[in-house]
C-alpha cells in the first residue's frame, strides 16, 4: 500500500490594497478561480491594523491615499523585513523614476496600469516562488 502525503497544501492568501471597486473586484475574482484567499482593503491606512505575516503577498496601488503608497510600501519592509512580506506595487505612473523609486523602498516587483490579469498572475506566481 502506497503512503500518501496527507499534509494540506497552502493556499496562498493575498491582500489587495486599493480604492477602485473594479480593480479589487477583478483580482478577487480572478485569484479566487485558482484557488488564492484574497482579502481587500480600500485605504492603505487599515494595513496597520492588521499582522501582514498572515498573508503572503500584498497588491498595492501606489496611487492609494492621495498617492501615499510608497510610504506604506517602506512602513511595511521596515515593520516586517523585507522577507516575511512580499508586495507587488502598481500604478499609472510610467516613469522610470517612479519604478525605481517603488523597488527602492522595497516592493519585490512593479507593474504599470492598466495591466492584464495574465501579467499579474505570472508576477504573483514569480513573487511567491522566491518567497
Amino acid at each position: 500500500m502506497q503512503s500518501r502525503d496527507l499534509r494540506s497544501k497552502h493556499v496562498p492568501r493575498l491582500l489587495v490594497v486599493d480604492s477602485d471597486p473594479g480593480v479589487t473586484s477583478m483580482m478577487c475574482d480572478n485569484f479566487a478561480v485558482d484557488g488564492y484567499t484574497v482579502d481587500v482593503l480600500t485605504q492603505g491606512d487599515d494595513i496597520y491594523n492588521l499582522d501582514l505575516s498572515l498573508y503572503d503577498l500584498v497588491l498595492i496601488d501606489l496611487s492609494i491615499d492621495n498617492y501615499n503608497g510608497l510610504g506604506h510600501v517602506e512602513q511595511i519592509k521596515q515593520i516586517y523585513g523585507p522577507e516575511e512580506v512580499a508586495v507587488i506595487a502598481y500604478s499609472v505612473r510610467m516613469s522610470p523614476e517612479s519604478i525605481i523609486r517603488a523597488l527602492n523602498a522595497g516592493a519585490d516587483d512593479y507593474l504599470i496600469k492598466p495591466f492584464s490579469i495574465r501579467e499579474l498572475k505570472a508576477r504573483v506566481r514569480s513573487v511567491l516562488r522566491r518567497h
